[in-house]
């Protein structure tokens, strides 16, 4: 039921947004360019034909660019970034001859002290399971440099605003290292496992020499070439068509407003302070 309700809403917005782009156009006023980062975790075998018919509808919709871009984005334009959190071997069995025959630009987002192991960590996302072991160095190393990035996942998984600032940089920085010495690449973009993030963890990624880093609310990505922090969106292989058009469209960037709004109410609602409506 949540799935139809984000559903409908977002079909909703996007007619909204179409709509005022349209009557702006009338005007002269010219849509500014748009990208939407979609991450995924895996791609499992029965998935990979649904995967590869929505790279075909990323490349009727949109233009894909590498989430590294730092060019600014031409007016009227809607770009997309692909990414997966976690480097899965079934995302490099599955998904990434899908892009590689396509020339469809992704980043893989990997653990520097998990590769090659099942993970042992218990949250799991719809499509995959514990059966999906990490990809190991050798694995990655077979990907094409030239079109398959690879970014920092930290060292093990952890949650990291639970844990001391020395734990904390020893995950970022430690990663980083780790991985620039396994892949002979200069590491820099990161994504933070479960999306926890906080203002301290965003700066220490900046003195480790991250160049951009990534969260999972699914805001509208890269307005700023200098961009630090990106926001990006959740996509399944077994997304409905639909569902991953406007997603793919920028449709869901509604998402951030209601998770601001259930936060600041239950902070009220901690504190004892009523909510707004109740506010004379």
């Amino acid at each position: 039921m949540k799935r139809l309700i984000k559903l409908a809403v977002s079909a909703g917005f996007f007619v909204v947004t179409f709509a005022r782009d349209a009557i702006l156009g009338l005007f002269g006023k010219r849509r500014p360019g748009s990208c939407v980062i979609l991450y995924y975790h895996s791609v499992r075998p029965e998935h990979r034909a649904q995967f590869a018919r929505q790279m075909d509808a990323l490349l009727r919709f949109v233009t894909p660019i590498p989430a590294d871009r730092c060019q600014p984005l031409s007016s009227a334009t809607r770009y997309a970034s692909v990414t997966f959190d976690d480097g899965f071997i079934s995302v490099v069995e599955n998904a990434i001859p899908a892009l590689v025959e396509r020339k469809i630009p992704a980043t893989l987002f990997i653990l520097a002290d998990l590769l090659g192991t099942t993970p042992t960590w218990t949250t799991y996302g719809e499509g995959y399971g514990s059966d999906d072991r990490i990809a190991s160095a050798d694995e990655l190393r077979e990907l094409p440099s030239d079109l398959i990035t690879l970014g920092s996942h930290t060292m093990s998984h952890p949650v990291l605003p639970s844990l001391s600032e020395v734990e904390a940089k020893t995950e970022l920085m430690a990663s980083r290292q780790k991985l620039t010495a396994l892949f002979g690449r200069d590491i820099q973009l990161f994504s933070f496992p479960y999306g926890a993030l906080n203002d301290s963890l965003v700066s220490w990624c900046r003195e480790a020499g991250y160049r951009r880093v990534f969260s999972i609310l699914p805001t509208q990505a890269l307005d700023d070439p200098n961009e630090y922090l990106s926001g990006r969106v959740s996509v399944e292989a077994t997304d409905w068509p639909l569902e991953f058009r406007l997603k793919l469209l920028g449709a869901y960037r509604w998402l951030p407003r209601v998770f601001a709004w259930k936060k600041t109410l239950a902070s009220r609602t901690r504190s004892g302070t009523p909510p707004a409506s109740q506010l004379a």
